[in-house]
């Protein structure tokens, strides 16, 4: 009598060696984009620059940051003073890019939704309504001062949202916190709503803010946003190994002796802090949450710690790309990055779709 291997399923967590070899051959490949995804960014615009301009500034930026700032020199160039103004928003686009990215893949984990993004949960909601508040009630101006009351706003919908998913005592299901996140989204829509009709100042500004884009921050925004950034990747990372147990089923989990608390903390709060930083550095973008995990889950399979990694690299692959072509398509004009996101991604995840499905006839 003979023994046979079955080979595991595609989402198994544990991947063979060959596997594993494969996404981290895939995960250079993605890197090597980015990079790439990078240098359009520095170059394309409404001004195409020359590679040796682009060289030269990045060569003197190190100097100049060392020196107390990264202004354009005396007597630069014109072509420098674009290079120079392009760097912030090509950070801002990494910074949101990874933040949404993974935000997202950290909400489809939690409530084993694979169309979940932290808007599902009501985050980016709470999150707007903060800064209206912040720009209504405190006349806040600067970035640091949005973020802030983006991340409180974001928290306050986290709580709202666990809160309700527990009434009657049971632990959150997905469809609990799916349910919970939709009532806590339409109430603080509606207050945001009341609130910039009401003064008509903050709907000046606020418009501003609401529309997608990655062109607004600073260096010293840039910055502050930073370690929240990098708090919350490194707090999802955490918790994707509890994701995976979680994909198994809640007693499963428990039998393996995952503490799903703790894994749902974790994660949750690193969601909170990348949503939150996102929002304020480039305003309410969406569809980066949902289709870059999904687009990931879809090609690699459904461990949640490459689901991760891959997002946090693709995630800003995405928005650069859409800033340039926002930037390019009708010059001197900008299409903003939060259309461009979605005219570019709605395609990909038709395609993807569509995929699955005749894949699993």
């Amino acid at each position: 009598m003979t023994a046979t291997a079955t080979a595991p399923p595609a989402g198994s967590p544990r991947a063979p060696g060959a596997a594993r070899r494969h996404r981290g051959a895939a995960l250079l490949a993605a890197a090597a984009l980015l990079l790439a995804s990078c240098t359009a960014s520095l170059f394309w615009g409404a001004r195409a620059v020359d590679p040796a301009t682009v060289a030269s500034v990045l060569a003197a930026l190190p100097g100049a940051l060392l020196d107390g700032g990264a202004q354009v020199p005396a007597g630069a160039g014109i072509d420098a003073a674009v290079v120079h103004s392009r760097i912030p928003r090509t950070l801002t686009a990494l910074l949101a890019g990874a933040a949404l990215a993974v935000a997202g893949a950290g909400m489809q984990g939690v409530s084993r939704n694979p169309l979940g993004d932290p808007g599902l949960l009501g985050l980016t909601a709470g999150a707007a309504a903060g800064v209206v508040l912040a720009i209504g009630a405190l006349g806040a101006t600067a970035t640091w001062q949005l973020t802030l009351s983006a991340l409180l706003g974001s928290t306050v919908a986290a709580v709202l949202v666990f809160g309700v998913s527990r009434i009657g005592g049971s632990a959150p299901t997905p469809a609990g916190l799916v349910l919970s996140g939709a009532a806590v989204s339409a109430g603080f829509t509606a207050l945001t709503t009341s609130a910039v009709l009401a003064l008509p100042a903050v709907l000046d500004r606020f418009r501003f803010w609401s529309i997608g884009s990655v062109a607004r921050a600073e260096t010293t925004d840039l910055a502050g946003a930073a370690p929240l950034v990098a708090a919350g990747l490194l707090l999802v990372l955490a918790g994707s190994s509890g994701l995976n147990a979680m994909a198994l089923g809640e007693e499963l989990a428990h039998g393996l002796g995952v503490r799903l608390g703790l894994q749902r903390t974790l994660v949750f709060t690193g969601v909170v802090l990348l949503s939150g930083a996102a929002t304020a550095l480039a305003g309410p973008i969406a569809f980066v949450g949902l289709m870059v995990p999904h687009a990931v889950r879809r090609l690699l399979g459904g461990d949640y710690r490459w689901i991760v990694a891959f997002s946090a690299v693709l995630g800003p692959v995405l928005l650069l790309l859409a800033d340039v072509v926002g930037r390019v398509v009708a010059p001197p004009q900008e299409i903003h990055v939060g259309v461009t996101t979605v005219v570019l991604g709605v395609p990909v995840l038709l395609v993807l779709l569509r995929r699955g499905r005749s894949t699993s006839l």
